[in-house]
């Protein structure tokens, strides 16, 4: 990233393709963090920021308002001086991660997922991607392990997907666990996150806590997250799930497919209308 913008101030831009049908990607700066603050889009994308300081219901006395700004770590981009009531906006063409940062809340480099920091991964090869859309929505499994699978979710309107991985324990409870709803050895994670071209990277969630179809206790679940999750497309039938869960120190990659292929017209019908 470094050597693509010391190329860029002198002059040496490089011919790189652009996406037809460039989208716009949007950002709600909140109180304390941008709203997605993780963002996979391809060259010629724009992503708008837009901040408002409005205060609703404060019959009560209204707390000071909060500036905020959104600057690029490595200072290419600037929205300016912290304000109450902006939008700002900007197109990225060059491939790579841009990290940026609320310079009134934060310092470049830390954290997205604790501090008040963001990253957009810029995709490569636009014109040979396949495009992931809502013709992906279904069941997915890996024949070699029959009774395991994922539900998979996209929601085009924010750039997101969801995904529900149910599967077992790394290793089978002793005989004599036994559990009042299910098998004893099942377990299911989820994961959320963008996406852009053929790839999604998500942010793997544990839910802990809770019983069976009732609100007491609550359940709760660490929005840090415990590893991360990428799902590769190579067609409308057919991805690569790589995984690393971080509390296990446990990583892998699974080759998956729908369970049916009744959805596969509309899903290819879908990305030929985004091409």
């Amino acid at each position: 990233m470094k050597r693509e913008l010391i190329a860029a101030a002198f002059g040496l831009f490089v011919s790189l393709p652009l996406a037809v049908n460039a989208e716009t990607h949007q950002v709600t700066v909140r109180s304390s963090f941008f709203s997605p603050n993780d963002l996979v889009i391809l060259p010629g994308d724009t992503v708008v920021w837009t901040y408002s300081a409005v205060q609703d219901g404060c019959e009560y006395g209204c707390p000071p308002v909060v500036l905020h700004n959104v600057k690029a770590d490595d200072f290419s981009f600037s929205s300016g001086p912290p304000a109450e009531d902006w939008t700002y906006q900007q197109t990225f063409v060059q491939p790579g991660i841009v990290l940026y940062h609320c310079e009134a809340h934060s310092v470049p480099g830390r954290d997205i997922n604790s501090f008040m920091n963001g990253r957009i991964t810029v995709q490569n090869d636009v014109d040979s991607v396949f495009r992931i859309n809502p013709g992906l929505n279904d069941a997915w499994f890996n024949q070699a392990t029959n009774g395991q699978g994922f539900l998979i979710t996209v929601f085009p309107d924010i750039g997101q997907m969801f995904l529900a991985w149910f599967t077992y324990d790394t290793e089978r409870p002793p005989e004599d666990v036994t559990a009042l709803v299910g098998e004893p050895g099942h377990r299911w994670l989820t994961a959320q996150g963008p996406y852009a071209g053929d790839t999604a990277s998500l942010t793997l969630f544990v839910t802990e806590g809770g019983v069976f179809d009732a609100s007491e206790p609550p359940a709760s679940t660490d929005l840090s997250g415990d590893g991360t999750m990428t799902l590769e497309f190579s067609d409308c039938a057919n991805a690569i799930v790589t995984y690393e869960i971080t509390s296990l120190d446990v990583a892998g990659e699974i080759p998956i497919q729908r369970i049916t292929l009744d959805n596969v017209p509309l899903c290819q019908s879908l990305a030929e209308q985004i091409e």
